[in-house]
């Protein structure tokens, strides 16, 4: 994740700036927005879904990521040797950051949701070592899935990730005069699968991470 990610102790673990992933990611493994492109992790699945949102918010428009306890190739084929890359990414309104989020606070149809567990949104813990404050955003909705989007691993079958994507469907935090949902966790790995699972289930017309999540915005508002 080093390549898309910066580090802890320089920028709370952000996504890397879209001149860097043109850079490391794009043009190294030539994606561009009409790749192709399928992602995979023995690990918990929000490994996955960090990668693949940004590779959402760049642009991309064919992004799957397998599911499935499997032993997959990785194999690449007919590369091209030109790339239509754009300047900027093509879906800026689904990562947000924190410098950006108070002007958020102001639109009534937006809605904001916390999906870290309960102990983490009650400030009892900061679930993270190198997170030096507990507690909350304003306005940040608890989800009552209670941080559900950390333990799911990448080898779960078609009919438990249905299963998921149901209990989220029935949660009662969901409004349907919503037009956007803004998602937060610790640094934005538990809110990029939370998104995900929400364009799937087409609970707003803008789906967003705040990206870096509480790490960022306790290190800004509460140092």
């Amino acid at each position: 994740m080093s390549d898309i990610e910066t580090d802890k102790n320089n920028n709370f673990w952000k996504y890397r700036s879209y001149e860097e992933i043109r850079e490391i990611i794009l043009k190294k493994y030539q994606i561009s927005q009409d790749t192709f492109v399928v992602l995979y992790t023995k690990g918990k699945l929000m490994m996955a879904a960090r990668f693949a949102w940004l590779l959402y918010w760049i642009g991309c428009n064919h992004i799957r990521i397998l599911i499935g306890n499997i032993q997959p190739s990785l194999f690449i084929n007919n590369l091209s040797q030109s790339l239509s890359l754009p300047n900027l990414p093509l879906r800026p309104e689904v990562i947000l950051s924190c410098s950006q989020l108070s002007n958020e606070f102001l639109c009534s149809t937006t809605k904001f949701i916390d999906v870290r567990t309960y102990r983490e949104y009650s400030g009892e813990i900061t679930g993270y070592s190198y997170i030096r404050h507990a507690g909350r955003i304003p306005n940040f909705e608890y989800d009552p899935l209670d941080g559900i989007y950390g333990q799911i691993n990448g080898d779960i079958t078609w009919d438990e990730l249905e299963a998921y994507l149901h209990l989220m469907s029935k949660t009662n935090i969901y409004e349907k005069d919503i037009n956007r949902i803004v998602y937060m966790c610790g640094t934005g790995w538990r809110a990029s699968l939370s998104a995900i699972f929400a364009v799937e289930l087409n609970l707003a017309k803008t789906i967003t991470v705040l990206d870096s999540g509480w790490f960022e915005w306790s290190e800004l508002y509460l140092t």
